[in-house]
């Protein structure tokens, strides 16, 4: 796995000769780092590439583990702008559940995701957080003490903390929200839109047409601040379930369900039945880098999704979609109005402008 130095997303990945390392250098090193899997040869990166807006480069629907017959249920989401998720809550005036890292809302912060991984059978397979710890002291020992004093390591939970935090401080650099896409420029009031781009936006924002923006802001906040098209609420868009996942061929002590298995998604975090079968919204920067879209993976293009939550009837397949895969709580049709062939190619024409450059 190439580090990111290579790529010039951030800075040096190794401190200069005589000079100790930083946080965010040490956390870089976490992230790129294939022998912290159980078997080595699996890091943070390989489910997500910076060359691929920080999704899993290997495209296939579901994300794999370190032991390729295991894959996991769900499709990596982008690790791009995850530092402004807010941790899990409910939201005071709706009622309806914000925030939180994972499809599932499972995690409150970066710290907490990053370790998650590292002992999941289904990804990086190490048999507990003690055989983590292990490699830690094995491998960083010395960079565990520069970074955080002589007691880093003295215990498990201590180094575990200190492990995540580090790997948190480099993914709040700014090559993970770099707010560099052509749409960035425009809002700045630097560059034009194409006619296209611009009439992709007006079917973006219009609540009687593609009302995408009432899930995925798209004007900066009171403050100024840059939007990042997400609302962080959870939805079930009605996506059906994903029937050739590997995940189901799994043996049972890795899913007791089989091809029966449905997932919950929020209501597993929760509990509460009013959050069963929804997912997270993700951010819509840079979708069109970010193939396969839905937390399963099912569709592998963009204007399939499109026309999967407009309820559109454009191509064979998509007037009669299978049912969803947790029917309650699900809203496929957005809108009372059918949008066009052309009017999703405005759509897509627009999210393009939402790619980091």
């Amino acid at each position: 796995m190439r580090s990111l130095i290579a790529l010039g997303l951030v800075g040096c990945a190794n401190a200069a000769p005589g000079k100790p390392i930083t946080k965010v250098e040490l956390g870089e090193q976490l992230f790129n780092d294939t022998r912290l899997s159980e078997p080595a040869g699996q890091s943070c990166a390989d489910c997500h590439d910076a060359k691929l807006a920080f999704t899993d480069p290997e495209n296939d629907r579901v994300s794999a583990g370190v032991i390729r017959e295991r894959f996991g249920v769900r499709n990596a989401p982008t690790a791009m702008y995850a530092s402004f998720v807010p941790p899990l809550h409910r939201d005071a005036h709706t009622q309806s559940m914000v925030g939180g890292l994972f499809w599932d809302g499972r995690a409150d912060s970066l710290e907490t995701q990053a370790l998650s991984p590292l002992t999941n059978p289904l990804e990086m397979n190490n048999p507990d957080r003690g055989a983590v710890v292990a490699k830690i002291r094995r491998y960083y020992g010395r960079q565990f003490h520069d970074v955080f004093g002589k007691d880093a390591l003295t215990d498990e939970a201590t180094a575990l903390a200190h492990l995540g935090d580090a790997i948190a401080a480099f993914e709040r650099t700014s090559g993970f929200a770099p707010f560099s896409s052509k749409y960035d420029r425009y809002l700045a009031g630097t560059v034009e839109l194409a006619a296209a781009e611009a009439r992709g936006l007006a079917i973006f924002e219009d609540p009687a047409r593609g009302n995408c923006a009432s899930c995925h802001p798209s004007r900066p906040g009171p403050d100024g601040s840059p939007p990042l098209f997400t609302n962080f609420s959870y939805a079930n868009i009605g996506l059906p379930r994903f029937a050739d996942s590997p995940f189901y061929m799994l043996p049972t002590a890795l899913n007791p369900d089989g091809a029966a298995f449905i997932d919950r998604g929020l209501a597993k975090t929760t509990g509460d039945p009013r959050d069963d079968g929804l997912f997270r919204v993700p951010t819509l920067r840079n979708i069109a880098k970010t193939s396969p879209y839905g937390h399963n993976g099912y569709m592998r293009r963009l204007d399939e999704m499109i026309e999967l939550l407009a309820g559109t009837c454009l191509r064979p397949g998509t007037c009669n979609p299978p049912a969803p895969e947790v029917v309650a709580n699900a809203q496929r049709v957005r809108t009372g109005t059918t949008l066009s062939k052309q009017d999703i190619a405005d759509l897509l024409a627009f999210l393009r402008t939402l790619d980091d450059e």
